[in-house]
């Protein structure tokens, strides 16, 4: 028999928060609007372990062909090699503080990304162990706690520093993620698009807050699943953050924009993000921030 779906939300992750109904949020100085921008370094791997998922995105797998994946794996490597430079040297003109998304592999073995991005005071969140090994629902809970672990700790020793935020690579969680995160010290997690405000999650024990990505602007959904042509772009970005300041003028929003070297740093498509960010930071009230920055102010500040 088909199970009985009743009124309100079919789990209890978080409460159900209609945004007209909450308290104004305040951020510093009167801000409408909190921009961050997160930078994914990631690996992509040659081959994966037999019985590994393959993401629903066709940015995650080659479908055709075989192993070695070299135009894959070449592909996603310039953006360690070329493309995370080139969206540096942007942020560095808007004087915005990049949070850097770094999985295990990448923070192991390029010690140099890590310097080039603790130069410019970046905030660094795990981003799980690479590319194409994601959490997935056929991992025992003691395996993936495991896997959360094995990232964290990664960033740690590559920083010196604890990570207390999380993206997980494809976005990808279990129902049982955000309890086993917020037992191993992260603080928010950016997997849950569902808002422009961050909000609290339920969890077993500790605390954790999502503070949702502005997923129809990541340059993997617009370049790679939805093939906008890269002059619309920028235009997009612009037209969101329009509508967001609009809003933010009575309740502060959010506007968190999450990028991949080897696509937005890429020579032909980083111009568009250059003229979005100059027409997004030519205005007053906009709060540049790192993710954590944005955490911390709405955990002591703003709820």
């Amino acid at each position: 028999m088909p199970g009985e779906r009743r009124e309100g939300q079919d789990h209890d992750l978080y409460e159900w928060s209609p945004i007209i109904t909450r308290a104004p949020l305040k951020w510093p100085d009167n801000a409408r609007v909190a921009l961050a921008v997160i930078l994914n370094l990631e690996h992509y791997d040659w081959d994966v372990p037999e019985g590994t998922p393959k993401p629903s995105g066709p940015q995650g797998g080659i479908g055709i062909g075989s192993f070695p994946d070299v135009r894959s794996f070449s592909h996603n490597e310039y953006g360690n090699r070329v493309g995370i430079f080139r969206l540096l040297n942007i942020l560095d003109k808007y004087q915005v503080t990049p949070t850097i998304a770094m999985d295990a592999t990448v923070a192991k073995n390029y010690p140099y990304l890590v310097q080039e991005c603790q130069k410019r005071g970046a905030d660094f969140i795990a981003h799980g162990i690479t590319k194409r090994r994601f959490i997935n629902s056929r991992m025992s809970e003691d395996e993936e706690s495991q896997y959360v672990n094995d990232s964290i700790e990664a960033l740690t020793n590559a920083t010196g520093k604890r990570p207390v935020g999380w993206l997980g690579p494809e976005y990808a969680e279990t129902m049982r993620t955000p309890s086993i995160l917020a037992s191993m010290g992260i603080q928010y997690v950016c997997d849950w698009p569902n808002d422009e405000q961050p909000y609290p999650m339920t969890v077993s024990s500790g605390e954790i807050y999502a503070l949702p990505i502005q997923l129809p602007l990541d340059d993997v959904t617009t370049a790679w699943n939805r093939r906008i042509p890269v002059t619309q772009y920028g235009q997009a970005i612009r037209d969101a953050f329009d509508e967001l300041y609009r809003n933010g003028e009575s309740s502060g929003r959010t506007m968190v924009l999450n990028l991949h070297p080897w696509i937005a740093g890429q020579p032909y498509r980083s111009k568009y993000v250059d003229e979005a960010l100059a027409y997004i930071c030519k205005h007053d009230h906009v709060w540049k921030a790192t993710t954590g920055e944005i955490i911390k102010w709405y955990k002591d500040e703003g709820r």
